[in-house]
């Protein structure tokens, strides 16, 4: 299962997936060891539930990337972003993201190591 994870993760954007990938890869193995503990049934819906929503995932990615490079970042303000604020503010994004995904995973551990003040 775990090759077939792996294997669908080269869907996403290289950038994400150099991110990402080993964190998503660790909280599927830790998910996938308790859907076993809860019977074959549970198991082959969890695993079909992750695998399409690992392809949904990888399809919002390539789009929030196409749309993030094709549109301007806009301040609140109304005006354009200089560069590096639209980074910056592209690693806040992701920031919160990871910390969501953990928090919705009860990876409570890993939520509050992704929210890093200072960096």
């Amino acid at each position: 299962m775990r090759r077939a994870y792996k294997f669908l993760l080269l869907l996403y954007p290289r950038a994400h997936r150099d991110r990402f990938a080993e964190e998503m890869t660790h909280v599927f193995e830790d998910a996938s060891a308790e859907s076993r503990a809860e019977g074959w049934a549970w198991h082959v819906r969890f695993t079909f539930s992750e695998m399409t929503g690992l392809v949904a995932g990888a399809a919002g990615a390539w789009l929030d990337r196409r749309s993030a490079a094709s549109v301007p970042a806009e301040s609140p303000a109304g005006g354009w972003m200089p560069q590096d604020l639209a980074e910056a503010q592209q690693r806040v994004d992701a920031n919160i993201a990871a910390m969501v995904h953990a928090i919705a995973n009860h990876q409570f551990e890993r939520a509050a190591s992704s929210f890093q003040p200072g960096t």
